[in-house]
């Protein structure tokens, strides 16, 4: 039994790491987990846990998200990702199983490991814009954005936004009360909001400052001098990343500057005066970029054609070339590239409550 729970806990510890990998060995872990624990669950009968409040909306949640996928366009392909959409429900019940019930002093090997993944992948990526190839010689495929571990993809920031907050936590209850805590806390946030910002991932970047201000705000764990200090270097850091690295400053400034007034390079005030000006007059504005524009603007038209129910997961690359969703040529992608205008247009008001109540019922127990 006691080889059991170690190999679980190994499983658990790696997922971090996998998912720099691709999707296939991290997903493999999580199925794994998951039917080893909901197995073990059942054979010692602690049914109890299944009654946990966010596990029944997420069950309902994926109930529904089956039940849409057999009325979709094309049931087969929707069904291919909701039918076991279950398991990382499982997989977050097995992780508390495992951390709270039967072995709880374990659970600081998966914050170390955490951390550990992450300071490597942030690492990792600085090591790729300084040198054009990272630490496994994968060169550096888009002038103004960095790939690291992931090669051709470029997510890197988006690895690091999402991860972040798990990090930030993971890293306070570790090391609050240690030695040198302001310096550390103050090289976390700053060397992950500078390497996602050197990423080139607008959104991404958006999402982890978004964090940071919240978190600094509300949590009283640092101490207000310490959220002053760490609020100035971030400005401070992020003003001297644009002014002195030009391909950081064409990428968040001009390049979307100069999208919103329909993507060319202005080369004067006055030209770009006249192009806000025909934009506004013409209701031509777009929101980010014309391409991201295009997405939205398909997501809503499939938002409005079902309200509540949503065209079914993983339709919108299905339908965006369709007449009646098609916004322009640049409208249809394999997702519209935002979370919460894909889950308006696959699952509708009624799958959008959901997701939201489970957000509410988080926020009330932080508070």
């Amino acid at each position: 039994m006691i080889y059991f729970n170690n190999y679980i806990y190994f499983l658990i510890c790696i997922v971090p790491a996998l998912l720099v990998t691709g999707p296939f060995l991290s997903d493999f872990a999580v199925s794994i987990i998951a039917i080893i624990i909901t197995t073990s669950i059942i054979i010692k009968k602690n049914y109890f846990i299944f009654r946990n409040k966010y596990f029944v909306i997420f069950i309902v949640f994926n109930l529904f998200l089956i039940t849409r996928s057999f009325f979709s366009y094309d049931p087969i392909f929707s069904l291919k990702v909701t039918l076991f959409y279950f398991r990382f429900a499982l997989f977050s019940i097995g992780i508390a199983y495992c951390f709270y019930l039967l072995n709880p002093k374990s659970l600081n090997k998966f914050y170390y490991c955490l951390i550990i993944t992450f300071v490597i992948v942030v690492l990792d990526g600085y090591f790729q814009f300084i040198f054009g190839y990272n630490s496994l010689g994968i060169t550096r495929i888009h002038e103004y954005r960095l790939s690291g571990f992931f090669g051709t993809e470029l997510i890197l920031g988006s690895y690091v936004s999402k991860m972040f907050p798990m990090v930030m936590v993971s890293f306070l209850i570790l090391n609050e009360n240690k030695k040198y805590f302001f310096f550390k806390i103050s090289f976390l946030i700053l060397s992950s909001i500078l390497l996602v910002l050197l990423s080139g991932e607008r959104a991404a970047f958006f999402s982890i400052v978004l964090f940071c201000i919240i978190f600094l705000t509300l949590t009283d764990l640092i101490k207000f001098k310490l959220k002053i200090f760490t609020l100035i270097a971030i400005i401070i850091s992020l003003m001297t990343a644009i002014t002195f690295d030009e391909k950081t400053k064409n990428r968040f400034l001009d390049q979307t500057i100069y999208a919103f007034y329909g993507g060319k390079n202005y080369t004067t005030q006055e030209e770009k005066d006249a192009a806000l000006e025909n934009a506004i007059s013409n209701n031509k504005l777009v929101i980010f970029t014309h391409d991201t524009h295009s997405h939205y603007m398909s997501a809503y038209k499939m938002f409005i054609d079902n309200k509540f129910f949503g065209k079914g997961v993983k339709m919108f690359r299905k339908l965006c070339s369709k007449k009646e969703f098609e916004y322009d040529e640049w409208s249809c992608t394999s997702h519209p590239h935002n979370t919460y205008l894909q889950l308006l247009a696959e699952t509708g008001i009624f799958g959008f409550l959901l997701i939201f109540t489970i957000f509410i019922l988080c926020l009330v127990e932080i508070i």
